[in-house]
């Protein structure tokens, strides 16, 4: 057993990053809301955080979403979900680097439609597969709409779309530490970092007589007036557009993950900001300037600087402050350094005021 094992964790290794499946494990799949990017998470949790959790060597993720709506906005849906799961694999597995997590987004399931309508016995099966399997893209959800009087749309959207809205993750488990090369140095030097906290000192809130933040948790794009201190933000936001003055929303993500990933999660979180502000708040348009920053390595400088104390905490401020460096280089170097868990501790204790979007005043 144990070799079989190491075998399957080699060909893991040689998988990774290539279009190529790992090796079978452990699966789970999370489903999602209509339009949510936000999910019970527990069995998930319940799988990276079981009793095997320290053999983890590898994640993969299929997220999706169904064919119904914009192909943008289902797109994006895919990719925030698949973000939510990430994210979540990070904070009970903070040892798996970023080569070691896989994922794959899939905008609209018309496979996961087919394979519906073929165990289906509707009237319509035959007409509506060929539509999926064969008919154009982008005529697909017209043509299924005008199908027995749009009866068949109906039917999928009651009974083959919910399950489309969903992530599959799989958990590849192996002898991580001996089979992934680390050094006995490397091990030494490897820290469990905290469990990620949601506290955000106020005195961390960039708040002010002309301007407000907004925070999000990791991964996410809608505006939750619920969460961290934007209760009393979004009290002070309501304050600051009572005038007709432009008002500039610069929006941000955290450099954990992907960097286009991000870049799309800052824009996703400015539009959604722009739309609290024109839908809830009654803004006119033509008030309100959007500027995407994507991720924000500037503020994960000046919050190290503020509060990182660790041993390495020259190492790790000398490399944030070379502009020399892009945020991939940047991100390498600081992982380089132990094995990872300074790149961790980093992610649980400075980057959650990164994760924003600042409304001011100008």
């Amino acid at each position: 057993m144990v070799a079989l094992r190491k075998i399957l964790v080699f060909a893991f290794l040689l998988m990774a990053g290539t279009a190529a499946s790992w090796a079978a494990g452990e699966s789970t799949t999370v489903r999602f809301r209509f339009g949510k990017a936000e999910a019970d998470l527990s069995q998930l949790e319940a799988l990276l955080a079981g009793p095997d959790s320290s053999r983890i060597v590898g994640v993969e993720v299929r997220a999706g979403s169904s064919p119904d709506g914009p192909y943008w906005v289902n797109k994006t849906l895919a990719q925030d979900r698949a973000t939510c799961i990430i994210n979540k694999v990070k904070e009970l597995c903070p040892s798996l680097g970023d080569d070691a997590i896989k994922s794959t987004v899939v905008a609209e399931d018309w496979a996961g439609v087919a394979g519906w309508l073929r165990r289906s016995g509707k009237a319509w099966k035959d007409e509506a597969l060929k539509i999926v399997t064969e008919g154009e893209a982008s005529t697909r959800e017209e043509k299924l709409q005008d199908l027995f009087a749009g009866e068949a749309w109906d039917e999928m959207m009651r009974s083959a779309f919910p399950a489309l809205r969903s992530a599959k993750v799989t958990v590849v488990f192996g002898d991580a530490r001996s089979e992934l090369g680390l050094t006995e140095d490397q091990k030494l030097a490897e820290e469990p970092a905290p469990k990620a906290s949601l506290e955000v000192k106020d005195e961390q809130v960039q708040s002010s007589g002309n301007s407000i933040q907004i925070l999000f948790p990791a991964g996410i794009r809608y505006v939750r007036p619920e969460y961290a201190s934007n209760g009393s933000t979004i009290a002070l936001l309501k304050n600051l557009i009572n005038n007709d003055k432009p008002l500039t929303i610069r929006s941000y993500a955290s450099p954990e993950g992907l960097p286009d990933a991000n870049t799309t999660l800052a824009k996703n979180r400015a539009e959604c900001v722009r739309q609290y502000l024109t839908g809830e708040l009654g803004v006119p348009e033509d008030r309100i300037t959007v500027e995407s920053c994507g991720e924000d390595w500037a503020g994960l400088a000046r919050e190290a600087g503020k509060s990182y104390d660790r041993a390495n905490r020259d190492d790790v401020l000398r490399i944030l402050s070379d502009d020399t460096l892009s945020g991939g280089q940047k991100k390498a170097a600081i992982r380089a350094l132990d094995g990872n868990a300074t790149w961790q501790y980093l992610i649980t204790n400075q980057m959650a005021i990164l994760r924003s979007v600042i409304v001011s005043v100008e």
